[in-house]
């Protein structure tokens, strides 16, 4: 092969390597910043309701896809909307599968064992 030939190719190669490492700096780089970057808190405030909330309930256990029975339950709101609910009895959970309510849930577990430690 021809030295100039030669020289072209390899400068072609080490311009495609820099590239590549560049894009690879910035994908890392990107990654790094995103699992930093703090998870927002779910604020949740978490009262005790009764049968008043029932449509609401059964709309979470629609979403959730599980069965609702008659009791008392625990419902978590997050800005003013319930998101997930515990019975207190035996502690069946229903959520909203489209936002995160794995913190609410936590609590709401939390909440009923403080109740029924009454």
């Amino acid at each position: 092969m021809h030295p100039e030939l030669m020289r072209q190719v390899a400068m072609a190669r080490v311009a495609d390597f820099s590239h590549q490492a560049a894009r690879y700096r910035r994908v890392r780089a990107a990654m790094r910043e995103a699992s930093v970057a703090p998870r927002p808190s779910v604020r949740a405030a978490i009262e005790l309701r009764l049968s008043a909330c029932r449509e609401e309930l059964e709309r979470l256990a629609a979403l959730s896809e599980r069965q609702l029975h008659d009791g008392e339950w625990i419902v978590a709101d997050v800005d003013g909307v319930p998101v997930a609910a515990v019975a207190v009895d035996d502690g069946t959970t229903v959520y909203d599968p489209f936002r995160p309510t794995s913190q609410a849930v936590s609590l709401l577990q939390l909440r009923r064992k403080q109740v029924l430690a009454y």
